[in-house]
């Protein structure tokens, strides 16, 4: 990618653990749950008090703890926020990206679930291309390519 195109605020690059390149920051590392039901990815909207990206719809997942691998941090924020246990997991290349003010790691994971979300957030099922009108991290951009992938389409 050519970063000199990119606005400062937008920079984001694929992944190697230790510092940012991107950014120079430590980044905040970050599992992220790619639950897909007949073509549809599962998001949840963030709770609008939240200190961080409030009222934001998000993938699944949370910040690995310290001392924690990404996997482990995986499993045990969808237990711990959505009740939901994984059958399968299918761990992909993990991306960088810089906000304004941090910068995060995201380590995302194809995972297929047993049962339904149980959470006091809104949740849902959206396409790819629906997920373009929600209002979501901006991180979420670098992975539009392998959500059409897993959803089987383009959009």
């Amino acid at each position: 990618m050519n970063e000199g195109r990119q606005p400062a605020h937008l920079r984001f690059a694929l992944s190697r653990p230790g510092r940012d390149t991107v950014s120079g920051m430590n980044p905040v590392e970050i599992s992220l749950a790619l639950v897909v039901r007949q073509e549809r990815l599962l998001l949840q909207r963030r709770d609008p008090a939240a200190a961080v990206l409030p009222g934001r719809w998000e993938f699944p997942g949370g910040k690995v703890e310290a001392g924690e691998s990404p996997l482990v941090a995986l499993q045990r924020e969808l237990r711990e926020e959505m009740g939901l246990e994984c059958l399968r997991i299918e761990a992909f290349e993990p991306v960088a990206f810089a906000y304004p003010d941090r910068s995060v790691r995201l380590h995302p994971f194809g995972v297929e679930t047993l049962g339904w979300p149980c959470t006091s957030l809104a949740w849902g099922w959206f396409r790819p291309a629906e997920t373009l009108r929600l209002s979501c991290p901006e991180a979420n951009a670098l992975l539009m390519p392998l959500l059409a992938r897993l959803c089987g389409s383009r959009t």
